[in-house]
């Protein structure tokens, strides 16, 4: 009974410290854990006397109508909006609706003037490794990609459809680049998607990402990298604003999307892998018609 008496008075103490004083978020694991240990603590005895009926109803009143609340409130407010949050969804189970791809784009496509811009190409090949050249893998996806769009209704440009260079073979990098800027702006394009292989000194390293330029296209972008993720499993490394100048310089929602890392074997190995490609090319192609959809 005492011990009981002693537990109430130290949990009625604390309910009028949490109430009286805001506590914040960075804290409330902690508070978390205090209160469970007292709580445990508190479990009925088989031994207690009659009078404890008394302190049970108060312990029911205490746990179940005010702590469990304010644990409730404390545990639902542990992460902040104003931090950037990476959401990788939950691979959909075998078999779903949503495993073999297919996604409704109820019309949203069509007439929308998308620009796929597969990167690098003729004289300049991007990362080489593993076997595999960036260029390569970047105009397969970006082949497919504009085979689901056009089959959607969607008027698509793609800046190459071969193993060549935009610009005049021998141009400057900012010739090529500006090249396939200007069939974007001189198209009136909505839309520009430039598809990429990344490489990194640590073949350690794996993951698709999605980039976008500062300050526009970040829902874009999210939408693209989640779709991507989902579809492919590929290790999902987010979403971030860039300067490449073919974002910073194109006027309508623009992405670059970096595929995976062709310096990794495994990954060099999934893109060289045409399934693979193809779930690439259907991701990004889902994540266009979600983000349409809500816009």
């Amino acid at each position: 009974m005492l011990n009981k008496k002693i537990v109430a008075q130290i949990m009625i103490l604390l309910l009028a410290f949490t109430v009286m004083l805001p506590i914040h978020s960075t804290y409330a694991a902690s508070a978390d854990n205090v209160l469970n240990t007292l709580i445990s603590s508190t479990v009925p005895s088989t031994n207690s006397s009659s009078g404890s009926g008394i302190l049970d109803k108060l312990f029911s009143v205490l746990f179940d109508q005010i702590l469990g609340p304010v644990l409730n409130i404390l545990g639902n407010n542990k992460s902040s909006t104003k931090a950037p949050v990476t959401i990788t969804p939950m691979p959909t189970p075998s078999g779903g609706s949503e495993s073999t791809g297919s996604i409704q784009d109820d019309g949203v496509l069509r007439g929308k003037v998308i620009v796929v811009d597969p990167g690098h190409g003729g004289s300049n090949p991007g990362a080489v490794g593993n076997n595999t050249r960036e260029a390569d893998n970047n105009l397969s996806v970006g082949l497919k990609l504009r085979d689901k769009l056009v089959q959607a209704g969607a008027k698509v440009i793609i800046t190459r459809d071969s193993d060549r260079t935009v610009a005049t073979e021998g141009s400057s990098l900012g010739e090529e680049l500006q090249a396939r800027v200007d069939m974007a702006e001189n198209n009136h394009a909505d839309m520009f998607v430039s598809v990429h292989t990344n490489s990194n000194p640590d073949s350690n390293i794996v993951g698709a990402m999605t980039f976008y330029p500062s300050g526009k296209s970040s829902k874009l972008a999210l939408e693209v990298q989640n779709a991507m993720i989902k579809e492919t499993k590929a290790v999902d490394k987010g979403t971030s604003s860039a300067t490449f100048y073919v974002l910073r310089n194109t006027t309508m929602p623009s992405i670059l999307v970096e595929m995976g890392f062709i310096t990794n074997s495994q990954e060099a190995a999934q893109l060289s892998d045409n399934s693979y490609r193809n779930s690439m090319a259907q991701g990004i192609f889902n994540g266009i018609v979600k983000y349409f959809n809500n816009n």
